[in-house]
């Protein structure tokens, strides 16, 4: 596929991260956004938008793009229903599914699911995660990576309950994000222990070279998304910012690279940037397929089998948090 290949997009769900994608294919040369679906139908628009998913697939041009924007639970039913009514590239925001058995149900019913849908992991696309896998790659007597740990902080604490519900969890939030972004260095990722309260949580892994730890975290009061990635038995660090898109290689405790971003871009269009550039370039990039989803969806569904039996609470205490252990 080649970016002549789509001309006529659709977009489904107009929501905020819509407002990211609209932006980024109204930069693009030769893509055109025909029309979108919501139900709500906000108007200023510059297409026509459509209440009912069916009625903008009978009424609007036939998309070579569907680009799916709705929130996470919708995701399984509305892909399905495009993949069903046209023949279509499908572009699903992520998680594509929280669990292994809803991408199973698709690829069921579908034959063709792993051809025709990509998933937007943005994160994996952000200018200092390519540039840590370019590193990576000219640096081969590091090694595997080892220890990995990724913390991510939004500020989602005060949203209101219907908007956070769209966000269903740190978990889920932000999981996929950080899993999507690792998956260009280490994979085989086996889930060992969870502990999640809703507005935090801390999963610990193994993969197949070391362990990682990722942490979310909706109690905070800005946006605050590292990861730091061990090689050469920690002796090489590899440090990225992902909240200011920059990054470090530390050896031996000394500063051996240091990368900066001084795009044009904010912070998620210069992930979705990315994105596009490889989805219309090469929509066969494993960073964007259906398989990585499906080990996505593997994780998180282990992470919430583990947090339904977790005993962990948390106590609150003067200007702070502290967590308590119960039952063990």
């Amino acid at each position: 596929m080649t970016e002549r290949d789509v001309r006529e997009v659709l977009v489904v769900g107009l929501g905020t991260i819509a407002r990211t994608h609209l932006a980024v294919l109204g930069r693009r040369h030769g893509v055109r956004v025909a029309a979108g679906v919501d139900p709500e139908v906000p108007g200023g628009h510059p297409f026509p938008v459509f209440g009912d998913l069916t009625e903008a697939l009978r009424r609007s041009p036939r998309p070579d793009l569907v680009v799916v924007a709705t929130p996470t639970e919708t995701h399984p039913r509305i892909v399905r229903e495009v993949l069903a009514a046209t023949d279509a590239l499908v572009l699903s925001e992520k998680p594509l599914a929280r669990s292994h058995a809803h991408i199973t149900e698709l690829e069921e019913a579908v034959p063709d699911v792993r051809e025709r849908v990509r998933v937007a992991h943005h994160f994996a696309f952000s200018p200092e995660v390519e540039w840590a896998r370019r590193t990576a790659a000219a640096h081969p007597h590091w090694g595997r990576p080892g220890r990995v740990l990724s913390v991510f902080n939004d500020a989602y604490g005060r949203l209101p309950a219907e908007r956070l519900a769209s966000y269903v969890s740190t978990w889920v939030d932000s999981g996929p994000n950080q899993l999507s972004l690792l998956g260009a260095f280490v994979d085989g990722w086996r889930l060992v222990a969870h502990e999640d309260q809703g507005h935090r949580a801390v999963t610990t892994l193994e993969h197949g070279d070391g362990t990682g730890v990722l942490t979310s975290n909706w109690l905070a009061a800005d946006t605050s998304k590292q990861t730091t990635i061990d090689y050469a038995d920690g002796a090489v660090q590899v440090r990225m910012d992902h909240t200011s898109m920059t990054g470090l290689v530390i050896e031996n405790g000394r500063v051996v690279e240091h990368m900066g971003y001084v795009g044009d871009l904010g912070r998620k269009e210069a992930h979705y940037q990315g994105l596009y550039d490889v989805l219309l370039a090469d929509d066969c990039d494993p960073r964007l397929g259906v398989p990585l989803a499906t080990e996505i969806a593997r994780l998180l569904e282990a992470g919430e089998r583990a947090s339904a039996g977790d005993a962990v609470r948390w106590s609150e205490v003067p200007g702070a948090e502290r967590r308590a252990i119960t039952g063990a």
